[in-house]
C-alpha cells in the first residue's frame, strides 16, 4: 500500500472507502486517480464559477473565493470524511521543528 492509499484509508470510514473504491473500479481507474480527478474537477468548477461572477460584476473588484459548502447526506448529516478533511485543512497540526 502506498502513502496515498494509506492516507485515503485514514481519511474515509471503511464504508466510505468501500464506496469510493467501488466508483473507481467501475470507472476502471485507481482509487488515487479517482479521488485526485474528483478533487481537481471540483476545484475547476469553483474557479470557473468565480471567474464568471467576476466577469459579470467588474466594478466589485476581485471577488473572494466562497467558503467551502459542506454537502449534507439525505438525513441532513454531512459526510464525516469531508468534515474531517476540511477540519484538518482549517486547523492543521503544528509541525515540530527541531
Amino acid at each position: 500500500m502506498d502513502g496515498s492509499t494509506a492516507l485515503l484509508r485514514e481519511l474515509f470510514t471503511p464504508d466510505e472507502y468501500a464506496a469510493v473504491r467501488s466508483h473507481a473500479d467501475h470507472l476502471g481507474v485507481t482509487l488515487v486517480e479517482y479521488v485526485r480527478s474528483s478533487a481537481a474537477e471540483r476545484a475547476l468548477e469553483r474557479l470557473q464559477l468565480t471567474r464568471a461572477l467576476e466577469s459579470r460584476a467588474p466594478h466589485l473588484g476581485k471577488l473572494p473565493i466562497p467558503q467551502v459548502e459542506r454537502s449534507h447526506c439525505a438525513d441532513g448529516a454531512s459526510s464525516p470524511a469531508i468534515d474531517r478533511f476540511l477540519d484538518t485543512l482549517a486547523h492543521p497540526h503544528p509541525t515540530e521543528s527541531g
